[in-house]
């Protein structure tokens, strides 16, 4: 970590004279901005809490910013618990079709972990393939990641429209360890997406991971992800769909999910998810989350949201249900 410190330092010391140059201030050279999350849930055992859930500062803002040219950057940290850095990187895109990022980010695998943040994602919980394969402490190769990673990527989109890109692509090397850890097997992931919009609010995209986690409890310490998926979301109706795929070690784990929703008012919005996961394919185990939820937004900067959760585990000869009722509410500035 300490070289992407020493990045983003030397960013800040040499803006100031680039911004003499230019004889003029950049009034987006510094962005700050944040937001707070907290809320209350209760499951049918009758156990209940509040909670903190995220507590976030971002400082951000552009180096150098001409036509479509820009260098910019981004610092993330996450206060709630115990403080740590989310994201720390700078980005270099001289034109639309090619750019490169060096830093700790999110990984471009689905479109659920990149596209959407916790201030944005439609449902308080990311989804159960998401979460398993890609994105947190639920992840079952047993390390955090937040759905970020430390590493390097090249991207960019080709044949534009007037709003929106037929093609984008993403193509990176990373640690494969995880946030705020250096890499300890020495190997780098590789990790490559492709996405298609025919028309303006369609993404079709597909997905790849190869790469290897140290970890006694992997075996063969091998982990690969693979998949695709569907979203539409025309800011009234959307409508987003995953398979999320993969080897940890020797076994195969899957998991799809399909969640939608429709803006009722400009204000409130009703949502519907279903979530499937397997651990090991082979196995008769299986996951299976039915979610319905609302978002309300009073105001500009405050969304509350509700979900309702009824969770199904099933096992060779056994079906078990559990009951979720959680209430969040986030606060930006």
């Amino acid at each position: 970590m300490k070289l992407f410190r020493i990045i983003i330092v030397a960013a800040l010391l040499a803006a100031p004279c680039a911004l003499h140059a230019q004889d003029s201030l950049n009034k987006d050279y510094f962005k700050l901005k944040g937001y707070l999350q907290g809320g209350f849930n209760i499951d049918d055992d009758g156990e209940n809490t509040f909670y903190l859930k995220r507590a976030v500062l971002t400082l951000s803002g552009d180096i150098f910013k001409k036509d479509e040219s820009k260098v910019d950057y981004q610092l993330m940290v996450n206060m709630a618990g115990s403080p740590s850095i989310l994201e720390m990187w700078v980005r270099y895109s001289p034109v639309r079709e090619f750019g490169m990022q060096l830093g700790q980010f999110k990984i471009p695998l689905t479109i659920e972990n990149t596209d959407y943040s916790p201030t944005t994602i439609e449902m308080i919980e990311y989804s159960l393939p998401v979460e398993k394969l890609v994105r947190s402490g639920r992840d079952i190769t047993g390390i955090n990641t937040s759905g970020r990673d430390i590493g390097f990527k090249v991207f960019g989109s080709l044949f534009h429209q007037e709003n929106h890109s037929i093609v984008s692509y993403d193509l990176g090397l990373f640690n494969g360890n995880g946030t705020n850890r250096r890499d300890n097997d020495g190997r780098k992931d590789i990790i490559a997406r492709l996405i298609i919009s025919p028309i303006r609010y369609l993404k079709i995209a597909g997905y790849y991971q190869n790469g290897t986690v140290k970890a006694d409890h992997i075996e063969g310490n091998i982990v690969t992800r693979y998949g695709g998926g569907i979203s539409y979301d025309n800011n009234k109706i959307m409508c987003r769909s995953e398979y999320v795929g993969g080897y940890t070690g020797k076994f195969l784990s899957e998991g799809v999910y399909l969640t939608s929703g429709y803006w009722v008012t400009d204000k409130l919005m009703a949502l519907g998810r279903a979530d499937y996961f397997k651990l090991q394919r082979d196995l008769k185990d299986r996951e299976m989350f039915y979610t319905l939820g609302l978002i309300y937004k009073p105001w500009k900067n405050l969304r509350l949201q509700l979900n309702y959760t009824l969770q199904e585990f099933t096992t060779p000869g056994d079906k078990s249900y559990s009951s979720l009722f959680n209430f969040m509410a986030t606060a930006l500035f």
